[in-house]
């Protein structure tokens, strides 16, 4: 499976997406020659990858095998080349890989809230995998910069909920291709390490495909 990038896109100031060829965020493909698996991993250096499960990969050397920084966000296609743990470690076979955002919470009150722009996305899937938000998604794009965040009611925290809600901005961006991307929000730093009492947190996304809907999750 071949992964092309497509275009970048900033996320606020500083956060890129890359859009992707793959179309999901799990998932294990048998075609009759060979099984390989598409997730999101964090990198742990050059040739080691920790799944959101836990699962260490170790990546076999290759040339062309892109480096990433540690905690970097990967989507990563690979082939397990031993079907047993050997010292908690997994030996893989690289066949793609990408980096993607990994972004962070921002806290604002119920005004600046209530004032952000939230143009709809067409949402895929989203889902928590370790201390990670992950969405997958596509939007329209032509040529403009697109913004990008999750925004954190500051005036809730003491709240139950943490209560969050995604925003785009596609700065008058004409109509132009659908693109398919990904990004990890980190919840660390809000809420720290999942351990104890889960807390119920929840994500209003404006979607094209679903309407204006909250999703509720336990971190």
């Amino acid at each position: 499976m071949v992964m092309n990038e497509k275009r970048f896109v900033k996320f606020l100031v500083w956060i890129f997406f890359t859009g992707f060829l793959f179309s999901c965020e799990n998932k294990t493909v048998d075609y009759g020659l060979d099984t390989y698996y598409v997730e999101i991993v964090t990198a742990q250096n050059d040739n080691q990858f920790l799944t959101d499960k836990g699962k260490l990969l170790v990546a076999t050397p290759n040339e062309n095998q892109k480096t990433y920084a540690f905690g970097d966000r990967v989507l990563l296609n690979y082939t397990l080349l031993n079907t047993a743990a050997s010292g908690g470690n997994y030996a893989v076979r690289i066949n793609g890989s990408a980096k993607i955002p990994s972004g962070k919470i921002t806290y604002v009150d119920a005004s600046a809230i209530q004032a952000s722009v939230k143009e709809p996305i067409q949402l895929e899937s989203i889902w928590i995998g370790s201390h990670y938000l992950n969405i997958q998604f596509y939007f329209n794009y032509m040529s403009e910069t697109h913004s990008i965040g999750l925004l954190a009611d500051s005036t809730q925290l003491e709240s139950d909920t943490l209560r969050m809600y995604f925003t785009h901005n596609s700065n008058n961006d004409p109509p132009g291709y659908p693109v398919h991307t990904y990004i990890s929000f980190d919840l660390k730093d809000a809420l720290g390490d999942p351990a104890g009492k889960a807390r119920p947190i929840s994500v209003q996304i404006n979607t094209s495909n679903y309407g204006n809907k909250t999703y509720e999750f336990e971190y």
